[in-house]
């Protein structure tokens, strides 16, 4: 069975990054830890992408052991997932909204 191709927006790049060196702060080796979970994460994905949208067809995936969770967009028809951010649920959401 043929999965999703994944598209990530440019800045997804940025909050992993950010997301690994706090996670690094708090404890050593989380942020790894993390990165491993994100990338299990979008390999779920790619099988089964009908997580439940939480906003705008926004669908939302948490992780399984941290506080964060992968926003992104279903196309059908394309076949696609396309990631636009991975954001703490920790964030005030008016200040840090998709």
């Amino acid at each position: 069975m043929q999965g999703y191709i994944i598209i990530a927006d440019p800045n997804v790049r940025g909050d992993l990054r950010d997301a690994k060196n706090y996670l690094n702060t708090q404890r050593k080796g989380w942020g790894k830890k993390f990165l491993e979970q994100y990338r299990e994460a979008l390999s779920n994905l790619q099988q089964n992408p009908h997580f439940q949208i939480r906003y705008k067809d926004i669908h939302c995936l948490p992780l399984k052991d941290f506080k964060y969770m992968i926003h992104f967009k279903v196309d059908e028809i394309k076949k696609e997932i396309h990631v636009y951010a991975v954001l703490s649920t920790h964030l005030n959401p008016k200040e840090n909204w998709l």
